[in-house]
């Protein structure tokens, strides 16, 4: 099974001010589009209300496209979050096809865990809970170098995406319900 993963790097800052409920551009005011579209790639990036994506953030490599979303401003009524969406290249949502059973061994496997780790290390990564919702595969992860996130995967147009939610102040629940709304959003901008 091949799961197409990013290990993004960001400004400290960039990430500080997302954590913080900042939008990111700038660090202003200025609201966040609604909305990221990449015409060439077929892929629109959208998050759930009080959400957006910022372009500063966009990264794009061989067709895969990663980006992070936060509050659309900071007066927005939206919970301190960072968003971290990436589309894998196209043809990849075969990966998908297997089921929530077979994900769920792959991330259980030393080479899935390492995945998802942030220093690549699979002994630094449990994952503590996996299920399926629909067509969207939800697991939460503990990782030694980044705490404990929720993540959803699904396919959507022939490509994986992967959400990952983290945030300051998001219990489980409300960390696992901004995934799921995300996961939403970017299926209705991607019909």
């Amino acid at each position: 099974m091949s799961i197409w993963t990013s290990k993004l790097v960001l400004a400290p800052g960039l990430v500080l001010g997302l954590a913080i409920g900042q939008p990111c551009a700038g660090m202003a005011e200025t609201p966040l589009p609604k909305a990221v579209v990449l015409s060439a790639q077929d892929i629109t990036v959208q998050g759930p209300a009080g959400y957006c994506p910022d372009p500063a953030t966009l990264s794009q490599t061989g067709g895969a496209v990663a980006v992070l979303l936060g509050r659309c401003t900071d007066q927005a009524a939206a919970s301190p979050a960072v968003i971290f969406v990436t589309f894998g290249r196209a043809g990849s949502g075969a990966a998908m096809a297997a089921g929530g059973q077979e994900m769920a061994a792959f991330f259980a496997s030393d080479a899935g865990r390492k995945s998802l780790s942030k220093r690549g290390r699979a002994a630094d990564v449990s994952v503590t809970s996996a299920l399926s919702v629909g067509d969207l595969f939800l697991f939460r992860v503990s990782d030694r170098g980044e705490g404990v996130y929720w993540r959803g995967m699904t396919a959507m147009n022939g490509r994986t995406v992967s959400v990952k939610v983290s945030g300051p102040d998001l219990d489980e629940a409300e960390s696992r319900k901004l995934v799921e709304s995300t996961a939403k959003a970017l299926r209705r901008a991607n019909r």
